[in-house]
């Protein structure tokens, strides 16, 4: 809540509770009247100067009070939605998505802006979605939480934790502690099985099978396993 006195002299405390912006404009029964299209300005001013952009007034209301400090004071006071008010959250493999109000087209741009890799916001079926190459996956509706998996990122060099996506699974299996080792990797860091079992051989550890898929297939890229030993004759 934040309180302030306008240049026309009223008093304003503006309050945000969830989607919702309440303004209250208050002014002495001393003061000069003030017609009604001026107390609709002057709360429409403050609405604009919280959020930053003109708002939807959606309720309104006046009284006159008694206030023991200052005497007669009369008020106006107005509530309005916060259109696009959203909150994103990083959870490393996740992020959460809040909408606290009705989206439009310029929020969804800025809720796409602060999304990770080609995630985007759409329209889909009369709502907004996020969305991932063409396939809405996460209905938004205001007040609700959403929780949208992140797809595996690079594990490898300088790419670790710098949020590059991923383009295979490399599974390593051998006398490593835990005996398998799985990482995700970009293009440009993918192994090839020679080069994982002179790293493995460097640090005195056997490898008893590699396997190497594709991530958005599944298919199995290379493979390998020691060839079998030749028995002596």
């Amino acid at each position: 809540m934040s309180g302030y006195r306008n240049p026309q002299g009223s008093t304003v405390v503006v309050l945000r509770q969830g989607s919702l912006l309440h303004v209250t404009l208050s002014r002495s029964s001393d003061d000069p009247p003030i017609s009604e299209s001026s107390w609709s300005a002057q709360l429409a001013v403050a609405a604009r100067r919280e959020l930053g952009c003109s708002a939807r007034r959606v309720s309104a209301g006046g009284a006159l009070t008694l206030d023991p400090t200052s005497g007669r004071r009369e008020r106006r006071s107005a509530t309005y939605t916060i259109d696009s008010a959203f909150t994103v959250t990083d959870h490393g493999d996740e992020v959460r998505v809040v909408v606290s109000g009705p989206l439009t087209a310029e929020g969804a741009r800025a809720l796409t802006a602060r999304l990770p890799f080609d995630f985007v916001v759409r329209r889909h079926s009369g709502g907004w979605w996020i969305a991932r190459e063409d396939q809405a996956l996460y209905k938004l509706a205001v007040g609700a939480k959403v929780v949208v998996a992140l797809p595996p990122r690079c594990e490898l060099a300088e790419h670790f934790g710098q949020r590059v996506l991923a383009a295979t699974r490399i599974t390593v299996r051998g006398s490593m502690v835990p005996f398998l080792t799985a990482v995700h990797a970009c293009t440009a860091h993918t192994p090839t099985p020679d080069q994982i079992l002179a790293h493995n051989r460097a640090q005195d550890e056997r490898v008893d099978s590699i396997e190497i898929a594709d991530l958005r297939s599944g298919d199995i890229l290379t493979s390998w396993t020691p060839a079998p030993a030749t028995a002596i004759q």
